[in-house]
């Protein structure tokens, strides 16, 4: 009876620890979600852009947000142009493929990480580009407040050779 006793008292002790065997409790370790609200918020601004439509979703970041996309500093304002801009180069412009989740860190930041595959049509030539890519969202009260924004520019970049002609 001792050993039956014993046995379900690890097993009670055992079943209420919900920490996983594997977490990681330092200042940078924490939860990730593949189903949080920032998820549906970041694809909303990612359908935005497709659509050419971003002033619809300025009111995810805050006035003085921290934008970088390949290492290039702006404002909200000058990336939502830039980003604009494309459109009146490639036809069909979306980001496919996409991963998006919210990490949770021990010491109180939160970043959504997205992976993409950027995908759109020339204008001039009709040939379709593919090219993948990485960003991350840091969020504080609700508001993006830095991201940054990684991938070869070079073939999307072509494009604005025939321009400048």
């Amino acid at each position: 009876m001792k050993k039956l006793i014993t046995l379900l008292i690890a097993v009670v002790f055992t079943a209420c620890n919900n920490t996983p065997a594997n977490f990681d409790s330092s200042e940078w370790g924490g939860v990730i979600s593949p189903s949080d609200e920032r998820n549906d918020k970041l694809n909303q601004f990612i359908d935005a852009y497709a659509s050419n439509d971003l002033q619809s979703v300025k009111d995810m970041f805050s006035e003085d947000t921290v934008i970088q996309v390949n290492d290039d500093t702006m404002t909200v304002q000058q990336m939502f142009d830039g980003f604009s801009a494309g459109h009146d180069f490639y036809d069909g412009i979306d980001n496919i493929d996409r991963r998006v989740n919210t990490m949770f860190y021990n010491n109180g930041s939160i970043y959504t990480n997205y992976w993409y595959t950027w995908v759109g049509t020339n204008k001039q030539t009709g040939e379709d580009l593919s090219i993948k890519g990485h960003a991350y969202f840091q969020w504080k009260g609700g508001k993006i407040i830095e991201t940054y924004n990684a991938f070869d520019p070079t073939e999307y970049a072509k494009v604005f050779s025939w321009v400048e002609e």
